[in-house]
C-alpha cells in the first residue's frame, strides 16, 4: 500500500511540474528536487550521494519536461535560433563543468548554495515585480548577453537541479527586453539541451549507495512516475499559457518565484 501511495505522490509531483513547465517555461525542478530528496533519504541514501542522486533525477525529469514542451515550439517554428544557439552552447559548457565539479569533491555544501540561491531569487523577484516593459521596446538579446545568460543558467542549474527557467526568463525579459511569453518559449526550448549533459555524466557515475533499478545516479523507480505525470499535463500548461495575457503570466511567474523562495528557505532549516 505504501508503494502505491508513493507512486501516486511522485506522479502528482510530475503533473504539477509538467503543467508549470508548459505554462511558464520553467523545468519544474523546484518541485522535483524536494520530492526526490525526500524519497532518497527515505530509501537510506546518505552523504554526497543524496545530492548527486537528487540533482541527476531532477535534471532528468526537467529534460523530459523541456523536451515534451518544446516539440510544439520547434514544430511551429516559434524559435529565434540567433538567441537559442549561443544560450544553449554556453549553458551546456557551464552545466557540464558544474556537474563534474559536484561529483568530484566532498566539500560542496547544498545548504550554502541554497542560501546563495535564495539571495539571488530575492533579487530576481524585485527586478521582476518592478520592471515594466514598454510596448515600444525591442529585443536587446545581443550575443554577449545570450552567452552570459547561458553561463549563469547552466551553473545554477548544475548546482541546484532546477531547469534554469526561473533564472533565464528574468534575464531575457529584464535585460534582453523580451516579451515574457517569447522568453518562456525560449526557456522551454533551452531546458532539454541544458539537462542532457548532466544526464550523460550521471548515467556513467558509480554511487556509493547503489539503489535497485538505477543506472548510475538515475533512480528509475523514482523518475518514471514523475515523468509520467509530466507528460500528462505539459500540453495543458502550454495551451493555458496561450490563453493568458502577458500581465497574467508575469503575475503567475512572480507567485512561482515567491513559492520557490519559501520552499528553499524552509529546506535550509
Amino acid at each position: 500500500m505504501d508503494d502505491f501511495f508513493n507512486i501516486v505522490l511522485l506522479f502528482l509531483a510530475g503533473c504539477a511540474g509538467g503543467f508549470l513547465s508548459g505554462l511558464l517555461g520553467v523545468g519544474g525542478g523546484i518541485i522535483f528536487v524536494p520530492i526526490y530528496d525526500y524519497f532518497l533519504r527515505k530509501s537510506g541514501v546518505t552523504g554526497t550521494d543524496v545530492v548527486s542522486y537528487t540533482l541527476a533525477d531532477s535534471l532528468f525529469s526537467v529534460m523530459v519536461s523541456g523536451f515534451a514542451g518544446s516539440i510544439t515550439v520547434f514544430k511551429n517554428k516559434m524559435l529565434d535560433y540567433k538567441v537559442f544557439l549561443p544560450v544553449s552552447i554556453s549553458a551546456i559548457c557551464s552545466i557540464t563543468l558544474s556537474t563534474v565539479f559536484i561529483n568530484s569533491i566532498e566539500w560542496y555544501s547544498p545548504v550554502k548554495f541554497k542560501i546563495f540561491f535564495s539571495i539571488l531569487l530575492v533579487y530576481v523577484l524585485f527586478k521582476t515585480i518592478f520592471y515594466n516593459a514598454r510596448s515600444t521596446e525591442n529585443d536587446k538579446m545581443t550575443t554577449r548577453l545570450c552567452v552570459i545568460a547561458g553561463l549563469v543558467t547552466g551553473t545554477i542549474s548544475g548546482f541546484s537541479g532546477v531547469g534554469g527557467g526561473i533564472i533565464m526568463i528574468p534575464i531575457f525579459t529584464i535585460f534582453g527586453k523580451m516579451d515574457i511569453k517569447k522568453a518562456s518559449i525560449l526557456s522551454l526550448a533551452v531546458i532539454p539541451v541544458l539537462a542532457l549533459p548532466n544526464l550523460l555524466i550521471n548515467v556513467f557515475e558509480s554511487p556509493v549507495t547503489k539503489l535497485e533499478y538505477s543506472t548510475g545516479y538515475i533512480s528509475w523507480m523514482l523518475v518514471l512516475p514523475v515523468v509520467a505525470g509530466v507528460l500528462s499535463t505539459i500540453r495543458l500548461g502550454f495551451k493555458t499559457a496561450k490563453l493568458l495575457s502577458v500581465e497574467t503570466i508575469k503575475a503567475i511567474f512572480v507567485g512561482f518565484i515567491i513559492i520557490s523562495l519559501i520552499n528553499i528557505i524552509i529546506s535550509i532549516f
